[in-house]
């Protein structure tokens, strides 16, 4: 698709040539004066003096292209050694907000509309991502994606920029920051490909409409490695900021816990029975439709020996005065059944009612279909829908894979088997399987079976199945505790569900079924708890699919609030193979969320030119905010910046690309403080360990979570998330030395936004900066532009720094 904004843009950007360097900043004006820190501190704040502004710096050279192995080479700068007990500043510089480099008139889109440019170049900032430079001429800053959004963005040329730091460490004596040049990132050869916004140029110069870069690392062979947040994407680019393959692809890596690692299947209970009335055609077809991997047919039989679908041989409850209490087919309207009304005891239950063993098919094919919740799910289907047979349910199924190719299974129940054969006089069991057979339906990997007895299961393994040539997996269907299996109790049998479901009784199951199928409390207590269930099924052989999972308020516990596919979501995490729902149109959404094969922003290309119709699964913008490479060179870690869906809130995915493979893998999970919103940056402290930037969106004197965590691959928590330790809180550093303007009474925060630029320094010195939105205000003031200040922040405590990490 070709957007039309984008000729326009080449117009005015194709000036620009900045390939591999690019000058020193122009002069900007002076910047307007800060006013005192509006973050309460922990004392009363005295007046804070003016910045010092700096001075317009000579024309740089234009840099050429880095090379390898070239040697890290920074300016040795004299910081204090003086051991802390606390965080504690003792290094301050700022770059001020309306510093800009060559090139052309940028910021002249706002809200996707084009305007006049409003500023006359380049901003150097804000900065997302740093590392030394390894030319030796200090710093390397990553320029953002631009103009706070995506559609503003287009005439935002991404670079990285080259800065010498000399930071203040006395009172009185201001830091500096000076911009020496920069490297322009672009895509000459054309790997990027989507349309880009600079399309049809030769230099091809990359936007911050078309990425929206986050953070980078030099390999070993000196090219440039950047995570990208609107696709998410890896870019790999020369030394001189040329594209040098097309953009990585995240892939959607969960880590099922299922039994053999497969994704779980979505079942449609009674068919989408939350939509349609149960047991029908129209609500299997519905069912699968949305994209159910089985549809479930509780199985009766009819007086002439044919096995339909219905939840139970009673289709109309009826009480003594006459009243239907529950139905799902019209029989009690029918004049010419009323005779068949009869009271029946049903595993040891006196039932009044209508009952399908009394009737035969042709009789059944007589009546319609009612919903049997009608109060909760209306009545606008009824009267419309036959009874179906068995058969006439794999013939969907079959019709389905004919047209569409799609092959979706079936997974029967044998509806009360001791009832059926003391009552109905016949085996159902039997009659599935000889309809199986004579149906041609029996491949293994489209047939489950199940029983809420345990003898009819046993007999199929045992006898029926192996007579009949056929091997089909079996579920042991289990109730709530006061719902013991009927055959166990007319045995005489003491068993309860729990004892069914104690290890041993899961050792017993797998002795004759490959599955075991609870209700969904005994994965998920009354308390929304996840119990160790699954985990112990799993360690019998046996698959887990659990029921039954409803999108109504009613059948959900409060925590979930009223979101079924929060419900949904826990127990996947937990390990279910799979879940039987009324709305198999919203479990398939959420296993979805789980097995779409990349990990998604609503930025990424795909979806603005139709390449795919995958739907986004993270937030958007919400990709590879903190990114490295470790000082062994053999894999780039990536974090990103929110959770995706189906995962936990507020854990985020830690993936690995190994360098040398070129294989992904997930690394692990990050999660989230309660205030924390997103992280910032990711660094390596060594090959295993590293420090995060952690923060909430707030600012000013709203903001309270600013922090450096640090975490190792190695020690991890219960929950599978990464153990973290503080190591500097950005809201409460000591500044005893009164290094930044903004420090009140001996303590300094840092209320901006985004902070996004963290690095090592040395074992105990670190390296702050944030990015200042340009040209956003409210971290210091309210209508104060944001500048970008530099931290170095000694602790007190050494980090277990590798080689290669930290100055040389």
């Amino acid at each position: 698709m070709t957007l039309g904004w984008m000729a326009t843009l080449t117009l005015s950007l194709g000036v620009a040539s900045a390939l591999g360097g690019g000058s020193a900043p122009v002069p900007a004006p002076k910047p307007a004066p800060r006013p005192v820190q509006t973050q309460p501190a922990p004392k009363p704040a005295a007046p804070a003096p003016k910045p010092v502004a700096p001075k317009p710096t000579p024309q740089a050279p234009v840099q050429q292209p880095v090379t390898a192995p070239a040697p890290v080479a920074v300016p040795q700068v004299q910081l204090p050694a003086t051991e802390v007990t606390e965080p504690t500043l003792v290094g301050y510089a700022e770059l001020p907000a309306d510093t800009f480099a060559a090139g052309p008139a940028s910021g002249a889109w706002q809200g996707g509309m084009r305007g006049e440019a409003r500023f006359p170049s380049q901003p150097v900032q804000g900065f997302s991502g740093v590392q030394f430079d390894r030319q030796g001429q200090g710093y390397i800053f990553l320029s953002d994606n631009g103009y706070g959004a995506k559609n503003n963005s287009a005439d935002y040329l991404l670079r990285l920029q080259r800065l010498t730091l000399t930071p203040g460490v006395a009172a009185g004596q201001p830091g500096k920051v000076q911009p020496t040049g920069f490297i322009q990132l672009s895509d000459p050869d054309k790997k990027v490909p989507w349309q880009i916004v600079n399309e049809a140029t030769a230099e091809r110069l990359l936007t911050g409409a078309d990425f929206d870069v986050e953070g980078f690392a030099f390999a070993q062979d000196g090219s440039i490695w950047i995570g990208d947040e609107f696709g998410p994407y890896l870019l790999h680019f020369s030394a001189d900021g040329k594209l040098l393959e097309a953009p990585i692809a995240t892939p959607n890596i969960v880590g099922f816990k299922t039994l053999r690692g497969q994704a779980p299947i979505v079942i449609g209970h009674r068919g989408s029975s939350g939509t349609r009335p149960e047991h029908t055609l129209e609500a299997y077809r519905v069912a699968i439709e949305a994209g159910a991997d089985f549809i479930e047919p509780d199985l009766v039989v009819t007086k002439d020996g044919v096995l339909v679908a219905r939840h139970e041989p009673v289709i109309a409850v009826v009480g003594a005065d006459g009243k239907v209490l529950e139905a799902t087919a019209d029989v009690a309207t029918r004049e010419e059944f009323k005779d068949r009304l009869t009271t029946k005891t049903l595993d040891g239950v006196e039932v009044r009612g209508y009952f399908v063993e009394d009737f035969t098919l042709a009789e059944l094919k007589t009546l319609r279909a009612v919903e049997r919740l009608p109060q909760l799910r209306g009545k606008n289907y009824d009267g419309q829908f036959q009874i179906p047979t068995l058969e006439e349910v794999i013939a969907l199924v079959k019709d389905t894979e004919a047209k569409t190719g799609r092959k979706v299974g079936i997974y029967p129940e044998t509806k009360h088997p001791t009832y059926m054969n003391e009552v109905a006089k016949y085996n159902t069991s039997q009659l599935l399987i000889d309809t199986l057979k004579k149906t041609d339906f029996t491949d293994p990997a489209r047939v489950f079976i199940q029983s809420f007895e345990v003898g009819n299961l046993k007999d199929l393994k045992m006898n029926v199945m192996p007579k009949a040539g056929v091997d089909l997996p079996l579920v042991q269907l289990v109730s709530s505790d006061d719902e013991p299996a009927y055959d166990l109790k007319v045995a005489g049998d003491t068993r309860t569900p729990k004892d069914m479901l104690s290890d041993e009784g899961l050792k017993e199951i797998a002795s004759y079924a490959s599955g075991v199928g609870p209700y969904k409390r005994w994965i998920i207590d009354a308390e929304g708890k996840t119990t160790d269930f699954v985990g112990r099924a799993h360690a019998a052989g046996l698959m887990v699919h659990t029921w039954t999972m409803r999108n109504e308020p009613t059948y959900l516990l409060p925590q979930y609030k009223n979101d079924p596919k929060a419900e949904m979501r826990q127990a996947l995490r937990a390990g279910l193979d799979g879940f039987f729902t009324d709305f198999p149109a919203t479990g398939a959404e959420v296993v979805r969320e789980l097995t779409t094969p990349e990990v998604r922003s609503p930025q990424n290309p795909a979806f603005a030119q139709g390449v795919s119709s995958s739907a986004a699964n993270i937030g958007a913008s919400g990709g590879f905010e903190g990114f490295t490479i470790t000082p062994d060179g053999k894999a780039a870690y990536g974090l990103l910046e929110k959770t995706v869906s189906g995962d936990v809130t507020g854990q985020l995915r830690l993936m690995r690309y190994d360098l040398q493979t070129r294989q992904w893998s997930l690394a692990g999970r990050y999660a989230l403080e309660g205030l924390g919103e997103a992280i910032g940056d990711l660094t390596p402290i060594n090959d295993r360990e590293f420090l995060v930037l952690e923060r909430d969106n707030k600012q000013g004197k709203d903001a309270v979570l600013k922090r450096v965590y640090s975490f190792s691959l190695d020690d991890v928590n219960p929950d599978g998330t990464f153990n973290k330790t503080l190591v500097a809180d950005l809201m409460l550093l000591a500044d005893p030395q009164g290094l930044a303007p903004s420090t009140q009474d001996g303590y300094f925060n840092f209320p901006y936004v985004t902070i996004e630029n963290v690095l090592v320094l040395d074992k105990n010195t670190i390296l702050v900066a944030n990015d200042n939105n340009y040209p956003a205000t409210g971290g210091r003031g309210a209508d104060v532009k944001d500048h970008n200040e530099m931290l170095w922040i000694r602790l007190p405590y050494d980090l277990n720094v590798s080689a290669g990490v930290g100055r040389k």
